[in-house]
C-alpha cells in the first residue's frame, strides 16, 4: 500500500510533466515571430530574413483575423518575396525590436514599384494598431506617406519598445511582384535615394543623348536602321520610366489603372522596335533563313497582340502572354546574331555582344519574377546596367556600319569615276585638265582600254588610232611607215582539233614570243580580233633589216614546237604580210595602208603559209 504522504508528490509529479507537455506543444503550435534587434548603429536591415508570411487564398481576412490566426504562419528566411502567379493575398508580419533608450524614427521601404496593393500596419505589443496605409500601384499616390517611387513608411518607435509590422499584399489580377523589406536609418535612406536618383538620372541621361544623337543621324541620313535604333530607345527609355515608378510619381499620378495600362504597352513597344531593328540593321530578309526572319515578323505582331488584355485592364494576363514571345524574339536574336557574326558579317558581332547584356538582364529579371532566382541589387539592376551597355554597343556597331556604308559608298563613286575616265582617255584635251593624282589613275585605265586582255596586246581600238597617227606623222615627217600583218595558219582547224582553252593558250605563246622580239621603243604589237595581229614598226633601220626582223619572228614562232597535226608542217605557225610605205607613196589614207597589208599577208596565205610576203609601195 502506498500512503497518502507518497501519493501526493508523486501525483504533484505526474501533473507537473504533463503540463510541461502540454505548455510546451500549445508553444510549439504557435508561430512566435522571429524577433529583430535594432539599435542605434545599423544603416539598414532586411526585414525579410527574419519575417512570417500567411497565405489568404480568398483575400477576405483583415487585420484582427490574421493576428488571431497565430498557428498559420509560416516562417520565411529570404531577400525578397517572390511569390509570382498568384491570386491569393498574402500577408507578411515582422517583429522588431528597439533597443535605445531614447525615441527614434525608421523607415520601412517596400521595394517595389509595381506591387498593386500594399496595407501596412504598425501594432504595438498589446494589440493597439498605431498605424495603418492603404497604397500600392493601384492606388492614388496621393496615398503614400512620403513621396517616393516605392512605397515608403515612417515607423516610430519609444524607447526599449516592440513592434509588430504587417504588410497585406493584394493583386488585382494575380501577379505579385517581387518585393523587398528595407528597415532604414532616416539619414542613411536619404543618401541612398540621392544616389539611386543620381544613377537613375545618368542611367536616363545616357539614353536620352543617344537617342538624341541618333535622331539627328537619321534626319540627316535617312537610314532606317537609325529610325528604328531611336524608336527602341525611346520605347526602352519610356518602359524603364513607368517600371521603376517614376512615371506614376510623376507624370500621372492620380491614374493607377492608366500606369497599369501603359507597362505591358510600352514593354510590347520594346519588343515591337527591337524586332524592327534587328530585322533593319542584320538585313534578315536577305541575309538570315526565311523561315527565322518570318518568326521575328511573328514574334513582333505577337508582342503588339498581347498588349490586347491590358486595355481591358488585366495586366497579368498581358504580361504572361508576352513572355513566350519575348523568349522566342530573345532566342531568335541570339541565334541569328551568332549565325551572322560567325559568318563574318561585321554589324551581327556588335549586335550579339549588345543583345547578349541585355538578355541576361532580361533572363535575370523574368527569373526573378517567377521566384527561380533571390531579388538582390544584382537582378533588380542588371536589367538597367545590360540595357544601357546594350544601347552603347548598338551605337557603335551603327557608327561602325555608317562608316562601312561611307566607304562603300567612297568605292562605288571611285569605280564610277574610273569607269568615266576610262571613256575619256581618247580625248587627251581632257585629259590635262586633270589633276596629277587622277592623270595618273586615267594612265592605268587607258592602258586597261587598249589592251587586249588574254594576250596582253593592243586591241584594235587602239590598232585604229595607232595607224591614223602613223599616217598622219608619216605625212607631216616624210619619213617611211612599215605595217606587218600576221596570222596564224589553220587556227580554226586546231581550235576544232584540240578545243578553245588549247587555243587561247596558242594565241598567248605566239604573242609573248613577238613581244619578247619587239625591242625598240617605236615597236607597237596589236591583235585585231581572232587568230589576226598587227605591228607598225620603227623605221630608223633600212628595209632589209626589216624584213630579217619579221622573218625572225616567224621562225621563232615555229620553233615554239607547238603540235598541230592539221597543219602541213605539223607545229603552229605564222604567215605574214609586210609593207614598206615611202615617203612619196600614193598610199595616204590608213584604210589602203591596211588594205595593202592585208592583200599581202593573203598572199602569203596563198604562198603555202609560214612565210613572209613583202612589197614597198
Amino acid at each position: 500500500m502506498i500512503s497518502v504522504d507518497r501519493l501526493v508528490p508523486r501525483l504533484a509529479r505526474w501533473w507537473a510533466i504533463a503540463l510541461f507537455f502540454l505548455l510546451g506543444a500549445s508553444m510549439g503550435a504557435r508561430a512566435v515571430p522571429i524577433e529583430v534587434a535594432v539599435g542605434g548603429a545599423e544603416r539598414q536591415i532586411n526585414l525579410g530574413m527574419n519575417s512570417q508570411l500567411l497565405e489568404d487564398a480568398t483575400g477576405s481576412l483583415t487585420l484582427a483575423d490574421v493576428i488571431q490566426r497565430d498557428r498559420d504562419w509560416s516562417a520565411y528566411h529570404g531577400d525578397s518575396y517572390n511569390l509570382g502567379f498568384s491570386r491569393s493575398t498574402w500577408w507578411v508580419r515582422m517583429r522588431v525590436h528597439y533597443r535605445g533608450d531614447l525615441p527614434a524614427r525608421r523607415i520601412l521601404e517596400v521595394a517595389s514599384a509595381l506591387q498593386d496593393e500594399i496595407d501596412f500596419y504598425v501594432v504595438r505589443s498589446d494589440g493597439t494598431v498605431l498605424q495603418s496605409v492603404q497604397t500600392g500601384d493601384r492606388r492614388p499616390f496621393e496615398n503614400r506617406p512620403v513621396h517616393s517611387r516605392v512605397p515608403t513608411f515612417h515607423v516610430d518607435f519609444a524607447p526599449n519598445q516592440t513592434l509588430d509590422i504587417y504588410v497585406r499584399l493584394g493583386s488585382h489580377d494575380g501577379l505579385q511582384e517581387a518585393t523587398m523589406f528595407k528597415l532604414w536609418q532616416p539619414d542613411a535612406h536619404v543618401q541612398s535615394v540621392q544616389s539611386e536618383t543620381l544613377a537613375f538620372g545618368l542611367y536616363y541621361g545616357t539614353l536620352i543623348t543617344v537617342l538624341l544623337y541618333h535622331l539627328f543621324l537619321f534626319i540627316s541620313t535617312r537610314q532606317r536602321s537609325f529610325a528604328w535604333y531611336c524608336g527602341y530607345v525611346s520605347a526602352f527609355l519610356f518602359w524603364s520610366f513607368a517600371f521603376r515608378g517614376y512615371a506614376f510619381q510623376y507624370l500621372w499620378p492620380d491614374s493607377p489603372d492608366f500606369n497599369n495600362q501603359i507597362l505591358p504597352m510600352a514593354a510590347a513597344a520594346c519588343y515591337a522596335m527591337f524586332g524592327a531593328f534587328m530585322v533593319s540593321y542584320l538585313q534578315t530578309a536577305r541575309r538570315a533563313p526565311r523561315f527565322m526572319h518570318r518568326a521575328i515578323l511573328a514574334s513582333i505582331a505577337g508582342s503588339v497582340i498581347c498588349v490586347t488584355p491590358a486595355l481591358w485592364d488585366r495586366y497579368a494576363l498581358s504580361f504572361a502572354l508576352s513572355i513566350p514571345f519575348g523568349v522566342v524574339q530573345i532566342v531568335l536574336a541570339l541565334i541569328i546574331g551568332s549565325w551572322l557574326a560567325v559568318g563574318g558579317y561585321r554589324p551581327a558581332r556588335y549586335f550579339i555582344m549588345a543583345f547578349f547584356m541585355l538578355a541576361v538582364g532580361v533572363v535575370l529579371y523574368y527569373t526573378r519574377v517567377l521566384g527561380v532566382v533571390p531579388s538582390n541589387i544584382l537582378t533588380e539592376n542588371f536589367l538597367q546596367i545590360g540595357s544601357a551597355l546594350e544601347v552603347l554597343l548598338l551605337a557603335f556597331g551603327l557608327a561602325d556600319r555608317m562608316n562601312t556604308l561611307r566607304a562603300e559608298k567612297l568605292a562605288a563613286e571611285r569605280q564610277a569615276l574610273a569607269a568615266q575616265e576610262a571613256l575619256t582617255t581618247e580625248l587627251e584635251n581632257l585629259v590635262q585638265r586633270r589633276t596629277r593624282a587622277l592623270e595618273s589613275a586615267n594612265q592605268r585605265l587607258a592602258a586597261m582600254a587598249i589592251t587586249d586582255e588574254l594576250t596582253g596586246a593592243y586591241n584594235r581600238r587602239h590598232f585604229n588610232t595607232a595607224l591614223q597617227a602613223e599616217v598622219a606623222r608619216h605625212k607631216r615627217h616624210h619619213c617611211p611607215l612599215v605595217l606587218c600583218m600576221a596570222d596564224i595558219d589553220e587556227f580554226k582547224r586546231y581550235n576544232d582539233r584540240y578545243g578553245h582553252l588549247a587555243g587561247d593558250r596558242v594565241l598567248q605563246q605566239v604573242a609573248q614570243t613577238v613581244k619578247q622580239n619587239l625591242q625598240r621603243a617605236g615597236d607597237q604589237f596589236f591583235r585585231l580580233g581572232g587568230e589576226e595581229f598587227a605591228l607598225i614598226l620603227n623605221v630608223n633601220e633600212p628595209w632589209e633589216r626589216t624584213q630579217e626582223f619579221v622573218e625572225r619572228i616567224r621562225a621563232d614562232i615555229e620553233a615554239l614546237g607547238i603540235e598541230h597535226d592539221k597543219s602541213a608542217q605539223g607545229v603552229i605557225t605564222c604567215s605574214f604580210g609586210l609593207l614598206w610605205v615611202l615617203p612619196d607613196s600614193t598610199l595616204a589614207r590608213a584604210e589602203d595602208i591596211y588594205a595593202s597589208a592585208d592583200a599581202l599577208l593573203y598572199q602569203a596565205k596563198a604562198a603555202g603559209r609560214n612565210c613572209v610576203i613583202s612589197q614597198m609601195a
